[in-house]
């Protein structure tokens, strides 16, 4: 939960002060005095991947996960196509702000060996699973609390080294403890993600035919992967969704997760979708453009056609029942897309440049086991709502998703 002989990144915690008060504790860290001794850092992910410097010597290079996919017939494909497109994408980092900030009360009571937990958290199942494994406390006498969570959107799903700090001390002192993290520090300490350089290839014919995608992802996830879920869990998700709604079959992928001395990544909010998406519909507007044809187009040649569901995607992803050419249409319709692009000739002939952007997805849904079982997050059984008539004449709804402000309360009372 502290770093212990050394820190691996600015803002990891090296040390926990307990006080009465905030301005106590405020006024007590002035007074620590660390004595460093400056270790060489790795910031750049190419630099991580040549390992020159090794981060932490007894894993023998910085690689954390690699993953290569190959459908074959990769290199068939771009050797007979009569275009092949080739761009390189860097993403810096991001992180979720959400409007409350990350917070916690420990409670440990010492005669009934038990302890409370008020957490803003999104998965308070998974919290009550990890505080009874690492503090030595029987499942069942520990509760985790979670109240509204002013936003979360990934952010507070994970563990994070303060918090179980928190509920550490708590055991250690026998009393309450809480911790709020101010915006400074959940700048410094909420996980990033999202940063990534990728090389991505696309083959085609002149007729404007996708024939193969070829992908090399590189990202750098900090020093360590975040426990429980695993940081690697982003790049995975770029190399199974790179190439979009798209009907090729020829698909090439390497991905790179190196460890770097910088804040830890992990996922937020759409677990790598978001950079998949970008750099499918990069390279598709780019050979639409290199071709001469029209984007919109060049999508519907090459989208995966309504009937042909369920449907295997190269990385081997299932679909079904999706509805892109539907879509397209339906979009088109709406934004009047043929005016729009005469509006936007004759703007171009008035020195007056304005883009009209297209982008076709898909989204994983219901990944259950697969997404919260990675790395020994017990959780993806024990979601559950029940509802009891009370001898009032009330009704009681006792459900375990949490309120981030999606409204999960009013829906469930509605239900009920």
């Amino acid at each position: 939960a502290i770093a212990i002989e050394r820190a691996c990144w600015q803002g990891e915690a090296c040390a926990a002060v307990v006080a009465e008060s905030r301005s106590q504790a405020e006024d007590a860290v002035a007074l620590i005095e660390a004595e460093w001794q400056e270790l060489p850092a790795v910031v750049d992910m190419d630099e991580s991947l040549a390992g020159r410097t090794v981060i932490h010597p007894e894993l023998g290079d910085n690689i954390c996960f690699k993953r290569e996919l190959d459908t074959g017939g990769v290199d068939e494909a771009f050797a007979k196509a009569d275009l092949v497109v080739e761009e390189t994408f860097g993403f810096g980092r991001h992180t979720g702000v959400c409007l409350e900030g990350r917070a916690i009360l420990a409670d440990y009571n010492t005669a009934e060996h038990s302890l409370t937990v008020y957490h803003a958290t999104q998965a308070p199942h998974m919290m009550q699973d990890i505080f009874s494994r690492h503090l030595g406390i029987p499942e069942a006498n520990v509760r985790v609390i979670t109240k509204d969570v002013g936003g979360s959107y990934g952010i507070k799903v994970h563990v994070y080294p303060d918090e179980m700090a928190t509920a550490a001390l708590s055991v250690m002192l026998r009393r309450p403890v809480k911790f709020v993290a101010d915006r400074l520090e959940s700048f410094l300490s909420d996980i990033h993600a999202r940063e990534h350089k990728a090389t991505v290839r696309l083959a085609c014919t002149r007729a404007g035919e996708i024939l193969a995608f070829e992908l090399d992802d590189l990202t750098p996830i900090g020093p360590y992967s975040v426990y429980p879920r695993t940081s690697g869990i982003e790049g995975n998700q770029v190399v199974n969704l790179t190439g979009g709604p798209y009907k090729h079959q020829k698909y090439r992928a390497k991905m790179h997760v190196v460890f770097t001395n910088k804040n830890v990544t992990c996922q937020y909010r759409a677990v790598g979708h978001p950079i998949a998406v970008a750099l499918t519909e990069a390279i598709v507007d780019l050979a639409a453009h290199k071709l001469g044809l029209d984007p919109a187009e060049f999508r519907r040649k090459n989208l995966i056609p309504d009937d042909a569901y369920p449907y295997t995607f190269p990385s081997g992803i299932k679909f079904e029942q999706l509805s892109h050419h539907q879509a397209l249409d339906k979009l088109l319709a709406l934004m009047d897309y043929k005016k729009l692009r005469e509006e936007q000739a004759a703007l171009r002939r008035k020195k007056v440049y304005r883009g009209i952007g297209l982008a076709a997805m898909i989204e994983v849904t219901n990944p259950s086991p697969a997404f919260y079982g990675v790395g020994g997050a017990r959780i993806s059984a024990q979601d559950g709502a029940t509802l009891r008539l009370e001898p009032t004449g009330m009704v009681t709804v006792m459900c375990s998703v949490t309120e981030q402000g999606q409204g999960t309360e009013g829906i469930f009372a509605q239900i009920a």
